[in-house]
């Protein structure tokens, strides 16, 4: 059937942010078309949260088995990091496929090819030389591995390279600390293989609560995973088989894997985002609060927007985007004033009738072994901000539910108003930490007090039932 080139909307990209845009258009009646340059699907499903987490749940369950050995069972778990990764393709592989049928059986139109604009209304799909117009206009376009690139070096892997490994090797060397450097770290090092994280900062995982990645890391050296830190990292080459990774200071790391973990970039580059006037900066694309850019009618959701990358909040703000477009959108132009590096837009102002995005409260994991989770206010930003608050601190390793499978560290904060007895925060190491973290995330969204959590009467002896140890 021949497809249209006029519609209500162009969402560009399939992932989690295009496909939640695009649906709720399509559910309210609108005409919509989606383009992506990629196979359907997006990041989450095909390069990230879910093919990472067929290889942290295997793994880290069979960590969990040889805790157990002599408590019960007689032999631990082994990992097969080939029938690991077929059991994980068997998700992957029907996505893209899948992902167009699921468009097309809603009414949207589905187009390969790379996007660029040619004004606000009209987007041209290069492969095809096809021009599709549109009211309204949602860039999804996601993010894809920053490369490192050092003089007279080869390049390292990325993090798609390590997910479609055939053969996990013996020994790998991470560059930079964050949590993709650490939950690939510890996927390897559960499966027996030595391991090395290069950060060049002063710690792990900076954007978490030092309290939080300090006691994870602690145990890090009996899985397998050295933590180096304060690293310069000078160049890479290949050596024998296997690959030399150089360092201003703390000499030579050999490995026969090397993979680079340094951020993400933003998917925008193909655009032509100047060349119409939507601006954006080394982060992505400069979004208002309702997620619109600096071109009236045209939105950046996910990824590719200077917000925070996360699946959920993708997901949020598609929502508001595509709500934003349904009640007719910001109609008048930006304000003058852009600023290289600029991060916020200058010409956001709360609208009557629009829908926002709000960042507070959303909760995050690192699949570190143990987990790692944390929402709302730390127990620094409780002391530095002058309000009245109740903390909260310790262990639960000697509680029955992880008795039960022997797990040693397990850790929490919370914060709690001391005039309100509402809950503001949470911070959990534990091998469930990002499960119970969720319950904590509604407390805080929901302003539950810390006294509604201690009187639930939980189902027991589960592990969200120890919540109310920990208010």
């Amino acid at each position: 059937m021949r497809k249209k080139s006029q519609y209500d909307a162009v969402v560009i990209g399939t992932g989690t942010a295009g496909d939640t845009a695009a649906g709720i258009l399509a559910e309210a009646g609108k005409s919509v078309a989606v383009i992506d340059k990629r196979p359907f699907g997006g990041t989450c499903a095909l390069r990230g949260c879910q093919p990472k987490k067929y290889l942290v749940s295997s793994t880290q369950l069979a960590a969990e088995t040889r805790g157990l050995v002599g408590k019960g069972l007689s032999q631990p778990a082994r990992i097969d990091w080939q029938e690991l990764q077929a059991f994980k393709h068997t998700f992957t592989d029907p996505v893209p496929e899948g992902t167009r049928k699921s468009f097309e059986e809603r009414g949207i139109d589905t187009f390969y090819g790379t996007a660029r604009f040619l004004d606000s209304k009209r987007i041209h799909i290069a492969e095809t030389d096809t021009v599709l117009s549109a009211d309204s206009i949602v860039i999804a376009s996601g993010s894809y591995p920053r490369e490192l690139r050092l003089p007279d070096s080869i390049l390292p892997a990325v993090s798609d390279d390590f997910l479609e490994l055939d053969e996990l090797p013996d020994s790998l060397v991470f560059i930079g600390g964050g949590y993709i450097s650490l939950e690939f770290a510890f996927i390897a090092g559960l499966c027996g293989k030595q391991v090395t994280i290069l950060q060049r900062g002063d710690r792990i995982l900076p954007v978490f609560p030092a309290s939080l990645v300090d006691k994870a890391a602690a145990g890090a050296g009996r899985y397998g995973v050295r933590l180096v830190t304060n690293v310069s990292v000078t160049g890479i080459y290949e050596k024998g088989a296997g690959k030399v990774v150089a360092t201003s200071s703390h000499g030579d790391f050999s490995a026969d894997f090397v993979m680079a973990a340094v951020g993400r970039v933003p998917d925008i580059a193909d655009l032509g985002l100047s060349a119409v006037g939507i601006e954006s900066g080394p982060r992505g694309i400069i979004v208002d609060r309702h997620m619109q850019t600096s071109l009236p009618g045209v939105y950046a959701v996910g990824d590719c927007a200077a917000t925070r990358q996360l699946s959920p909040i993708s997901d949020m703000e598609a929502r508001a985007a595509a709500e934003n477009i349904l009640r007719g959108g910001r109609q008048e132009g930006h304000q003058e004033g852009h600023q290289e590096g600029r991060q916020e837009a200058d010409w956001e102002g709360r609208e009557e009738g629009l829908a926002e995005v709000g960042y507070d409260h959303i909760p995050s994991v690192v699949f570190s072994y143990p987990q790692m989770a944390s929402v709302g206010m730390t127990l620094d930003e409780a002391e530095a901000s002058g309000r009245a608050v109740r903390t909260k601190t310790g262990s639960g390793s000697g509680w029955p539910n992880y008795r039960r499978i022997n797990a040693s560290t397990v850790y929490f904060e919370t914060v709690v108003d001391k005039d309100t007895d509402k809950m503001l925060g949470a911070h959990l190491v534990g091998p469930y930490a990002g499960e119970l973290i969720n319950v904590f995330a509604f407390a805080i969204r929901n302003g539950l007090t810390a006294a509604a959590l201690k009187e639930l009467p939980w189902a027991y002896p589960t592990y969200i039932s120890d919540i109310k140890y920990m208010v």
